[in-house]
C-alpha cells in the first residue's frame, strides 16, 4: 500500500494532465502557495488558486508536453517528486529534470516548490519580457 500523500499527488498530477480544474480545486488549499525556481518568465511565487491556475493553464508552456515521474517519496507532511518534462518551445526542444516538493496539510496541497535542473535552458525558452 502506498502512502496516502502519494495517492493525493498522483491524483493531482492526473487532474492537471487531463485539465480537470474542478478536481484540482478540491485538492488544493484555497490559499496555496507555489514557488518556481529560476530566472525565466515562469519563475517566482504565486499565491491562491486563481494565480496557481493562471500559471498551470497558461499558454506559455511547452507544446507536445510530456511528463515522466521517476520517483515519489512521501512523509506525513511532504511529498517529493523527481521527474522529467519534455516538449517544444517553438522550434526548440527542451528536456528538464526537476524536483518538486509538496507540503500537505489536512489532505490538501498547501505549498509547492519546483526546483528545475536546467534553469538556463528554461530562461532561453521562456525569456522574461523586457
Amino acid at each position: 500500500m502506498e502512502h496516502p500523500n502519494i495517492d493525493l499527488v498522483r491524483g493531482v498530477y492526473a487532474a492537471y494532465l487531463s485539465g480537470d480544474r474542478d478536481t484540482l480545486a478540491t485538492r488544493f488549499e484555497p490559499s496555496i502557495r507555489w514557488h518556481n525556481s529560476g530566472f525565466d518568465a515562469t519563475s517566482g511565487d504565486l499565491e491562491g488558486i486563481d494565480e496557481v491556475f493562471g500559471y498551470l493553464f497558461a499558454d506559455n508552456h511547452l507544446e507536445d508536453y510530456g511528463l515522466d515521474v521517476v520517483d515519489i517519496l512521501a512523509s506525513d507532511e511532504r511529498v517529493a517528486v523527481i521527474a522529467r518534462t519534455s516538449g517544444r518551445a517553438g522550434d526548440r526542444t527542451l528536456t528538464n529534470d526537476f524536483v518538486q516538493v509538496i507540503r500537505i496539510a489536512d489532505g490538501r496541497v498547501r505549498e509547492v516548490w519546483n526546483y528545475n535542473w536546467d534553469q538556463r535552458a528554461l530562461a532561453e525558452a521562456f525569456p522574461v519580457a523586457a
